[in-house]
């Protein structure tokens, strides 16, 4: 998930990390209407949540599922 954009971003400020004592650890199930992809269009609208994820992404990848529901987690119980 990190590359050098994301690390220029979150040392400016413009983006966020949690620390392992803030994250709300979740186990989700593997359904289909649990899944990234379904998910992380419907949430790249939310500034609150986007700041935790790098501006772009390559082509055909997507977040990391633990990384992605734990942020979610956290961030909206």
């Amino acid at each position: 998930m990190i590359n050098k954009d994301f690390l220029k971003q979150i040392l400016c400020e413009e983006k966020k990390l949690l620390t392992l004592k803030e994250v709300q650890n979740i186990c989700v199930p593997k359904y289909d209407e649990l899944s990234v992809t379904n998910l992380y269009p419907d949430l790249s609208q939310r500034q609150d949540f986007m700041k935790y994820f790098p501006d772009s992404m390559p082509k055909g990848r997507q977040p990391d599922r633990t990384y992605f529901f734990n942020v979610l987690n956290t961030i909206d119980e």
